[in-house]
């Protein structure tokens, strides 16, 4: 069975496409878990042996340490606090920038292909080919390689397309692994 899909890409459907993959709760909460023991063994150093103090508080070195620490940290949150702002900014680019992209998108999908026509390209992609796909709240990413990636807006896409476009993404991702 062939369907057929043609969606007009907005800004929101590229702010989801540029957020990152999901990690893992449980690496990210272990990694947490490891920086508040790593923490709270440095305040008890501090606290219990008045040498550990006073090296924390006159030693250059540990000093030094310390405020990378805490630039790299601070960095790291203005980052995170940052990056829905740059997400928006680059989905405004790429519909500004690149010709079509405003344009309607037709993909086409088979049981052996996965197919994209626009006003300037035209491709298709053997399922077992792709790279990796996501999904998210309002459209589906897939990757015929790293770099490259096709946006797929949920909306307005029958419920039964859109579970057999999943079905053919899980047989790919299986054939491939």
């Amino acid at each position: 069975m062939q369907d057929e899909i043609s969606v007009t890409l907005d800004e929101e459907d590229f702010v989801e496409a540029y957020r990152p993959a999901l990690r893992s709760r449980r690496r990210g909460g272990l990694l947490l878990v490891l920086a508040l023991i790593v923490a709270v063994l440095i305040v008890l150093l501090v606290i219990r042996f008045p040498e550990a103090r006073w090296a924390f508080l006159h030693s250059p070195l540990i000093i030094a340490l310390t405020g990378a620490v805490v630039l790299a940290a601070l960095l790291v949150l203005l980052l995170l606090i940052a990056a829905p702002a740059l997400r928006r900014r680059a989905a405004q680019s790429t519909l500004d920038d690149h010709p079509g992209m405003r344009d309607p998108i037709d993909y086409t999908i088979d049981p052996e292909n996965f197919a994209v026509r626009s006003t300037y390209t035209q491709a298709q992609y053997p399922w077992s080919q792709l790279w990796d796909w996501r999904e998210g709240e309002r459209v589906i990413v897939v990757m015929p390689t790293p770099r490259n990636f096709y946006v797929l807006p949920k909306r307005g896409v029958d419920l039964a397309v859109l579970e057999r476009l999943r079905s053919y993404l899980h047989q790919a991702r299986k054939h491939r692994s």
